[in-house]
């Protein structure tokens, strides 16, 4: 089945070339604090408006390790051919667990950002950070941050 879709993902590359920076939909992976690693969507809503969502992994000192959903409504603006940056805001909505108790996280959050999409490959990196506000469990301010590898898709 990994080979069906490696093979799929390789054909479309094929057809691909020649690519503007403009997009309607991406599809990869993020890394950053205060997630471990996620699977990651950035979907064009229309305009310069975009949604982007991450579901991965969470792991924050005292409240152990778990699962979170991530979502932005996000702007974007060409700086030149190629380069974009974006800034938006969102909500962490999340659950940890220590050998003690179960937590729930829940952080509005800011995001800004650089982006630049290859010319001839449908391939997007991204690189942002922002504060978030944890309301639960306890209140606390962190700041983070992510580098996404993703796919363009037409």
């Amino acid at each position: 089945m990994k080979y069906l879709a490696l093979s799929a993902i390789l054909i479309q590359s094929i057809f691909s070339f020649g690519q503007n920076q403009s997009y309607k939909t991406l599809v990869g992976i993020k890394g950053g604090f205060p997630g471990y690693g996620s699977l990651n969507v950035k979907h064009n809503l229309g305009g310069t408006k975009y949604i982007e969502a991450s579901m991965g992994g969470l792991g924050r000192r005292n409240y152990g390790s778990g699962f979170y959903l991530l979502g932005d409504l996000e702007i974007n603006n060409q700086l030149s051919h190629g380069f974009l940056w974006h800034y938006g805001a969102g909500a962490l909505v999340g659950f940890s667990s220590n050998q003690v108790n179960s937590y729930f996280q829940f952080a509005p959050n800011a995001i800004a950002g650089l982006e630049y999409v290859f010319e001839d490959l449908p391939l997007n990196i991204s690189i942002d950070t922002g504060p978030y506000l944890f309301i639960t469990p306890q209140f606390n301010f962190v700041w983070g941050g992510g580098f996404a590898l993703r796919y363009v898709v037409k």
